[in-house]
């Protein structure tokens, strides 16, 4: 984990090491303790600012936690960086279309957010559900 926050701090790292180290953390998905530094992670990107740094730890943490990563990203998501989000949004579509029931779930919750943006993103990541 510190190896990954010092490749996003790194000016000179093309990404390929820091994608290289969210592989190896999806890799490992057993170890449950990542989740909540990932997400404190997530949080302190969003409140820098720094796009890249939303999107790679959101990766992380999609591998880390899988599905029950979608309320975090939809609310990452909800925050205009000024960004085009494709990373982050990628990362959503994905664990939605793989999601099924529990995705499905996550995005309700997400809907009834008190955040309009948030409520705005679940709305736009249920179009990536699966028919019934």
């Amino acid at each position: 984990m510190d190896e990954l926050l010092r490749l996003i701090e790194d000016p000179d790292d093309d990404s390929t090491g820091a994608y290289d180290v969210v592989d190896l953390i999806a890799e490992n998905t057993t170890d449950e303790t990542l989740v909540p530094r990932l997400t404190a992670e997530l949080q302190r990107f969003l409140d820098k600012g720094d796009f890249y740094g939303r999107d790679v730890v959101g990766d992380a943490l999609a591998g880390a936690a899988g599905v029950a990563a979608l309320p975090a990203l939809i609310r990452a998501a909800a925050r205009d960086l000024g960004d085009d989000q494709d990373g982050l949004s990628m990362t959503i579509v994905e664990l939605v279309e793989a999601g099924g029931p529990r995705a499905r779930a996550f995005l309700r919750e997400s809907a009834a957010d008190d955040s309009p943006a948030v409520r705005e993103t679940a709305e736009w990541a249920r179009g990536f559900l699966p028919k019934d």
